[in-house]
């Protein structure tokens, strides 16, 4: 089940600040070390991307080492994915545990085994994002690399509204429209391309829930639309997971004063 398919209702819980994130961001070894052990005993699935491309492969975890904080991944049926693992310099990874979506990173792979099991020995992430209630994390999108949603306006298709999206999850997105733009309304559902940075575009589905009066820093008067997924193409909710863990580790190097 993709993590769109939790309660669509969670979807439309707005989180306007950088560091909301804080919330679910796992620090701890032991409490690291517990979540990657439940992943272990409810046989999750990962999907594992290579260095944050659209390249992935499904895997889990085998074990935790009693003692030292490493882990052995399972490797991939297929020998030349197993190859780009290895290249790839590090994993995004994506997996569930009661509906609820967990991602990590996994740096350092050390191949191991021989070319009937391959795994891979690798370092206990450093954080880890367990989004502990049954919510969708919203990121707010920084201006200058945000998704963009192309939405018709007329039934033939031939006006297009080029929207910039303003936060997202992977339940539902948001965009600001003029206060005297009356295009969308409550509850109706719409079809649209919604372009991703560094991914293709998605012809995805939406409903609207909600439609918000804000004023923008400018003093300008603005509505801000939300709404939520109401299909996403294959792919699709990875793709949105990817630029979200991209933006906030790109935030939170820059807060650590890294580059």
């Amino acid at each position: 089940m993709s993590e769109g398919s939790l309660d669509p209702h969670d979807a439309s819980h707005a989180a306007h600040d950088d560091g909301t994130d804080d919330r679910y961001l796992v620090r701890n070894p032991r409490q690291i070390r517990h979540l990657l052990q439940a992943l272990i005993d409810q046989r999750s699935l990962i999907n594992a991307h290579l260095g944050g491309r659209d390249q992935s492969f499904p895997t889990a975890i085998l074990e935790l080492d009693e003692d030292d904080d490493w882990l052995l991944l399972d490797g991939s049926p297929s020998e030349p994915a197993n190859r780009a693992a290895e290249d790839a310099g590090h994993l995004l990874c994506f997996a569930q545990l009661d509906r609820v979506m967990v991602r990590f990173r996994l740096d350092h792979l050390e191949r191991t085994g021989g070319h009937r099991h391959v795994a891979f020995r690798v370092p206990f992430p450093t954080e880890l994002v367990h989004l502990q209630r049954r919510e969708l994390y919203r990121l707010e999108t920084p201006f200058t690399d945000s998704p963009h949603l192309l939405f018709p306006i007329n039934e033939d298709r031939s006006e297009a509204l080029h929207l910039r999206v303003v936060d997202i999850s992977g339940g539902g997105l948001a965009v600001t429209v003029p206060v005297d733009c009356n295009v969308f309304s409550i509850q109706k559902r719409y079809d649209a391309r919604l372009d991703m940075p560094e991914s293709g575009p998605l012809q995805i589905s939406l409903i609207v829930c909600n439609q918000l009066a804000v004023k923008l820093p400018s003093g300008v008067e603005m509505k801000r639309i939300g709404m939520r997924f109401d299909g996403l193409p294959r792919g699709g909710d990875s793709a949105i997971q990817r630029y979200i863990f991209r933006i906030d580790r790109q935030r939170s190097a820059r807060k650590n004063g890294e580059s």
